[in-house]
């Protein structure tokens, strides 16, 4: 990590959570230029999204995994990685 980003870390630490919140929203704004969507816009394409993976769930097109088995293979490969 560069010294800039160690130090910017260090202070990103100090701020409230609601300035966190914000700092945040504000990098990723700069980091997807390409559309200036309000925030009505956003919630919507967030919504449609949940629709669509919710019917892929209803339809049985994707299956659940329980979270139980999911941090079990994550553990496995953790400890092969060792």
């Amino acid at each position: 990590m560069s010294a800039i980003l160690e130090q910017v870390t260090e202070e990103i630490s100090e701020l409230s959570p609601q300035d966190r919140k914000e700092l945040l929203a504000r990098l990723i704004r700069e980091l997807e230029p390409a559309e200036d969507l309000s925030q009505a816009e956003i919630e919507a394409a967030w919504n449609q999204e949940i629709s669509r993976r919710l019917e892929e769930i209803d339809s049985g097109k994707v299956k659940l995994v329980p979270a139980e088995e999911v941090f079990a293979k994550i553990q496995a490969r953790l400890d092969e990685a060792r």
